[in-house]
């Protein structure tokens, strides 16, 4: 959805496809680099695409499906960042977000006129262009004009805390204040496909080529395998920033750290692939305040603060569609109890019936799992 336009119900933009699931999982994006591909984990950073000067001579026939027109804007949009000494990282963030908005074709209408939305007020939407901007964005002009609207795009895109590490669909969303931030997740391969190949040079991840950086912390913590969360990156519990912590794509006013919610989307996957609904999560990474304020709320039901295993960022709460909690009797509980282990994530002993408490069906951690011998 638009910029300004905020439904109840996750919808689809002009030209994009829904698939099932409501998000596409990037459980591995080719990285063009020397010598080959690298696996990145779900919502990582874009890989990073070299700010040079755009490729000379006519466009590719086709690139990643799209051709002509299509081709012609993404060049447009690259053009729009370079003016603003942006490089790749926007690059692809933008062209990704018009892929998603548009199919990357300068249209005259919107949402309004395919589907009768209407802005939370009962106003029409006024959405239209490359990245369907409404009225408040500018003139209908310039938000006609390829170049023009992809800078209003950028120029919002800056104004969004720590745009450049948070992971791109949540760069987007957060530009657009779309109705879903999992919308943008297929459109990321391809956007940095068509990128590389406008650019007529080879991506590369950060730090270095062959390898994909997961979150701006990078990876500085031991590999959980199968053993009980603790500290980890020289953090104090509760005092981790956010730029080492990874947002949950379909909660992400949740994060955690970035291999937790890499497994969690695995494990959604499978969650919705069964049940049609994302795993409902409730709460993550709890900062030291948090857990104070929740100390003094809850008394002895909350853990002392600095202790939580929420302040490493390798819990979660659970609940269901209709509840913020689940019960032992619920369905959401016993699909869990099946399958979490097979993702690194564990019912901690003292949250089970005739364990220390307090018991917390809701309450699931992230252990990993164990290496084989």
């Amino acid at each position: 959805m638009k910029k300004g336009v905020l439904v109840a119900i996750a919808g689809f933009a002009v030209g994009a496809v829904v698939l099932v699931g409501g998000y596409l999982l990037m459980m591995a994006m080719t990285i063009f680099g020397a010598g080959g591909a690298a696996a990145c984990a779900p919502g990582a950073p874009a890989p990073m695409v070299s700010a040079a000067a755009p490729a000379s001579g006519s466009l590719p026939e086709s690139i990643a499906g799209y051709s002509g027109e299509q081709l012609t804007n993404a060049q447009a949009i690259i053009t729009a960042a370079r003016a603003m000494n942006l490089g790749g990282n926007a690059q692809v963030i933008g062209v990704m977000t018009a892929m998603d908005e548009s199919s990357l074709r300068n249209i005259d209408y919107g949402d309004w006129e395919t589907s009768g939305w209407t802005n939370p007020d009962g106003s029409r939407t006024t959405s239209i262009g490359l990245f369907q901007q409404q009225d408040e964005w500018g003139s209908r002009a310039d938000r006609l004009n390829p170049q023009k609207s992809a800078t209003m795009f950028f120029q919002a895109l800056i104004q969004v805390p720590g745009w450049d590490t948070l992971p791109p669909i949540i760069a987007a969303h957060r530009t657009q204040i779309n109705a879903d931030a999992n919308d943008y997740q297929r459109f990321l391969d391809p956007a940095t496909q068509v990128v590389s190949a406008l650019t007529g040079l080879p991506l590369s991840s950060q730090p270095g080529a062959g390898t994909c950086k997961i979150g701006p912390a990078g990876n500085n913590y031991p590999a959980a395998a199968g053993t009980e969360p603790g500290p980890w990156g020289g953090y104090n519990n509760g005092g981790i920033p956010g730029s080492a912590l990874q947002p949950i794509p379909w909660a992400p006013e949740h994060s955690l750290r970035p291999d937790a919610t890499a497994a969690l989307i695995a494990m959604d996957q499978k969650f919705f692939a069964d049940n049609g609904f994302h795993l409902p999560i409730n709460d993550g990474y709890r900062d030291f305040d948090q857990q104070v304020r929740d100390k003094a709320t809850y008394g002895d039901g909350a853990a002392t603060p600095g202790t939580s295993n929420h302040g490493w960022g390798l819990a979660i709460d659970v609940g269901t569609q209709q509840h913020y909690t689940i019960s032992e009797s619920d369905a959401t509980y016993a699909w869990l109890k099946q399958n979490a282990a097979a993702y690194g994530w564990k019912h901690p002993d003292w949250a089970e019936p005739g364990g220390s408490g307090p018991r917390e069906a809701w309450h699931w951690e992230y252990w990993g799992k164990e290496k084989s011998a």
